[in-house]
């Protein structure tokens, strides 16, 4: 047969009885012998290959933001708040005074999650006058969700601010979010005070500042 390869001793020396089979052509011997190719890659597959990993690895590297209320961007919202000093503040006499703070917030930005929220503040202020208030108290903001739901925050005060623009006094507390929604976040609770005009200087007053009750802003920042 043309092209076969034969073993002529081998052939000879096998036993009779023995069925021998045909030897395989040698080029297909060669084949079977000869290491395998590696296969040729497609480069535009291997590219394409490459860019969904990557772009799974940048979707999994997104914070989840849905649900994360410590993740949430800064939010202002808008509303009243009045706070009570027992007994009033004076201007320069330092005392111990107790104070507390409420607050209703109904204009938060919906995309969010938020509709509303409320805060209360209270606790006993040492050394505490108009022009200095050296609160560390603890404040409760309760959230309303735009599904009706509410969560809840706890917020460590550190210092309450007292300047003026004009006739108008700006209060403002500050303190951080410890716990519950925006947590790890900074609160600012500004609320700005138009003086009575019949009485424009309570803080010198026997009975002093007893009250506040005016436009406040509440803000996560």
């Amino acid at each position: 047969m043309a092209g076969a390869f034969c073993d002529c001793h081998a052939l000879h020396s096998v036993p009779s009885g023995w069925l021998v089979k045909p030897v395989l052509p040698a080029d297909t011997v060669w084949a079977l012998l000869r290491p395998p190719e590696r296969r040729k890659e497609d480069p535009m597959k291997n590219r394409f290959s490459r860019l969904a990993v990557a772009a799974l690895a940048a979707l999994l590297s997104i914070p989840l933001w849905a649900g994360t209320a410590s993740a949430a961007p800064p939010i202002t919202c808008v509303g009243q708040q009045l706070t009570t000093y027992s007994p009033g503040l004076k201007q320069l006499v330092p005392q111990t005074v107790t104070y507390t703070a409420t607050g209703s917030y109904g204009s938060c930005p919906v995309n969010d999650g938020v509709t509303s929220v409320t805060y209360s503040e209270g606790s006993t202020v040492p050394n505490a006058t108009c022009i200095a208030f050296p609160s560390t108290a603890t404040a409760t903001l309760v959230w309303r969700l735009v599904d009706g739901s509410t969560q809840q925050s706890t917020v460590r005060v550190t210092g309450i601010d007292i300047s003026a623009a004009g006739l108008t006094q700006i209060y403002t507390s500050v303190g951080t979010v410890q716990s519950g929604r925006y947590a790890g976040h900074l609160v600012n609770v500004t609320v700005a005070i138009i003086p009575d005009l019949t009485n424009l200087t309570p803080c010198l007053t026997s009975a002093g500042l007893t009250q506040l009750d005016g436009v406040s802003t509440l803000a996560i920042v």
